[in-house]
């Protein structure tokens, strides 16, 4: 009799277990989370940055530049600091200090209308210079990309800066004719590099609500290919123009970058880009990013993840009737207080918060399994996170510590 209940015992231990493994799952556990910086700038950015001095009568921080239809040139009384080196130097400084400072990945984008990538061509020196240092700072724990901020200023078509990443080109933002139309144009003519055979990235970069002539000129073709938004930048949150563009029909995944013209605040800086990628390497990176499989975060080791349906987060998927999330936020610095999670919300259109959840216990690792009804969504809906320390405030109010990638629904 004592053996029949022990094995019992044991059966109904194991099915326990088995429930546990099943309510506690990790959703897509073989993706790998990795962290780094979408947006920075170096020497060859040199028409403003730390590496230059400015006299008295220039206003520190209004980059009035030369302009003319080449290339932009560095404002009128500034000068190259003795030292500039200490501030700022090549594309290979820059991925050196971010792997002293354990990034996993990370991308320098210089302006495409600096004097150093005039004229414009694959063949430029400084282009070429370039992606050469990336491809020789690339190795297994690490991916170093190359591309540019094309910045339009100028434009009666709408003005916007966007990041264009894994290129084996660029066009110069300034000159005649280069408006927001023909950029789109240019990168649907230009969706892979020709040379390595990967998917080029394009991200909005540190956008206001109503930018990019209110965010126009949308098709099913662009919308394939800018699939990263700024949600974070050089320590501003940037959420509603994050909430603007899914709100038009763009299908963007949020990132956070430092937008460094240095490479001293590499090492400084906690905000971080992730993405959920089979390898650390430069294609499989970009093909998460083109697949949406991005969350922004203030905090440089938070882990995020979550599936719908099974089908993992930045995803499009088919309407049901209900949908099954599961979710895992975890944050290792289990020493850190501030570092415990405190709640998540579920947002939809227009920022509507279609459900919150406080954790019961705050801590450091959490795991969610969570049902929506399809009435309760419109077209798409993303989680943010916030955790236990004193949230940043702006005009609206605290923000959260990470935004994670949405999921669309067809309808």
């Amino acid at each position: 009799m004592k053996k029949k209940t022990l094995i019992i015992s044991i059966l109904l231990y194991t099915f326990c277990l088995r429930g546990m493994a099943q309510k506690y799952e990790i959703p897509f556990e073989n993706l790998k989370i990795l962290n780094g910086s979408t947006h920075s700038h170096s020497i060859l950015s040199y028409s403003h940055g730390d590496h230059l001095e400015h006299n008295d009568d220039f206003v520190k921080g209004s980059r009035i530049l030369y302009i003319d239809s080449l290339f932009v040139s560095r404002p009128k009384n500034t000068h190259l600091k003795k030292d500039w080196d200490s501030f700022q130097g090549l594309p290979e400084k820059h991925y050196e200090e971010a792997k002293n400072a354990e990034f996993d990945f990370y991308c320098v984008t210089d302006h495409s209308q600096e004097e150093a990538f005039f004229p414009n061509s694959i063949n430029n020196t400084a282009w070429a210079i370039a992606k050469k240092q990336a491809e020789m700072a690339s190795n297994n724990n690490f991916s170093a990309f190359m591309g540019v901020e094309h910045s339009e200023n100028d434009s009666e078509n709408g003005r916007g800066h966007y990041n264009v990443i894994g290129s084996s080109s660029y066009i110069n933002a300034i000159r005649p004719g280069v408006d927001i139309p023909f950029f789109y144009k240019w990168l649907k003519e230009n969706p892979i590099n020709l040379k390595t055979g990967n998917p080029v990235v394009v991200m909005f970069n540190h956008p206001k609500k109503e930018q990019y002539n209110n965010w126009a000129y949308r098709d099913d073709k662009i919308t394939e290919i800018i699939s990263l938004l700024e949600i974070r930048n050089n320590q501003k949150s940037r959420g509603g123009g994050f909430i603007s563009a899914l709100d038009k029909g763009w299908r963007v995944s949020p990132v956070a970058s430092i937008d460094n013209h240095n490479y001293t605040d590499i090492a400084i800086v906690q905000s971080r880009a992730f993405v959920l990628a089979e390898r650390n390497t430069p294609k499989d990176i970009l093909i998460a990013m083109r697949k949406r499989r991005t969350y922004a975060s203030f905090d440089k080791n938070l882990e995020c993840r979550y599936s719908v349906n099974d089908s993992v987060m930045g995803s499009v998927i088919p309407q049901k009737n209900t949908y099954d999330l599961k979710i895992y936020v975890n944050d290792p610095d289990t020493n850190e207080e501030s570092d415990k999670i405190s709640k998540i919300d579920i947002v939809t259109k227009k920022g509507k918060i279609i459900k919150s959840i406080k954790s019961k216990k705050r801590k450091h690792k959490n795991y969610w399994n969570i049902s929506l009804k399809n009435n309760d969504i419109d077209e798409y809906f993303f989680i943010q996170v916030w955790d236990n320390s004193i949230p940043e405030n702006t005009k609206k109010g605290p923000v959260p510590v990470a935004w994670l990638a949405p999921v669309w629904i067809l309808k």
